[in-house]
């Protein structure tokens, strides 16, 4: 059972010397395609929400079998405000986690200057996501009964792709958009799609 411990902390010891702690924040822009059905046929309606993010990523070097390849699980909180994309004089609030798993590949331009690209899947789960009209009602959009006709997943799959710059082995900058893969209403006759634009910044621990 000794040696069972020691060999754990000893793995232990060894991930965490090929690992950092990446604390980030940033803005995002979400651009919302939606669909109604009028009659027998969908209206198209273009939506957008703006907000920040933040949270941390690990860091973890996968140098050892190919140099400059990394694996970045994370997990942040998101908070997203806007209009709502049929009934514009209504506005929208969303509160989310999201647990982004990514692999990144840094190239070195110097010893102060380094290029990476980075891509993998995030999962989404919703706090909140409310509907405030003009006359002040909130309406909850996660559950289903909200006396609005109109209801939110809790959660989707987004597929992300981000690109930057890491100063002095500090400092990350990066810029990415990510695709979401699920209908977010779960309203008959109604279908929401969802894509994220995104900048941030991260320090390096």
């Amino acid at each position: 059972m000794k040696k069972f411990i020691l060999i754990a902390a000893a793995l232990f010891v060894g991930t965490l010397a090929q690992a950092q702690i990446v604390a980030n924040g940033g803005y995002i822009h979400a651009f919302e395609n939606s669909k109604y059905v009028v009659g027998d046929n969908y209206v198209p309606y273009k939506g957008s929400l703006d907000g920040f993010y933040v949270g941390a990523t690990y860091y973890y070097s996968l140098d050892k079998y190919v140099n400059g390849l990394a694996v970045l699980p994370g997990a942040n909180i998101s908070a997203l405000f806007g209009r709502h994309a049929q009934f514009n004089a209504f506005s929208v609030s969303e509160l989310a986690l999201n647990i982004p798993v990514q692999a990144c590949y840094t190239y070195k331009i110097n010893e102060n200057f380094h290029v990476f690209g980075q891509t993998g899947p995030a999962f989404q789960f919703a706090f909140t996501h409310n509907v405030r009209d003009n006359q002040g009602t909130t309406y909850a959009l996660l559950k289903k009964d909200n006396r609005f006709g109109e209801s939110r997943s809790l959660f989707n799959i987004y597929w992300g792709i981000a690109a930057g710059v890491e100063v002095s082995e500090i400092l990350r900058i990066e810029i990415g958009y990510d695709f979401g893969f699920f209908n977010l209403s779960t309203t008959d006759r109604i279908k929401v799609g969802r894509q994220f634009l995104h900048f941030g910044v991260g320090y390096l621990f």
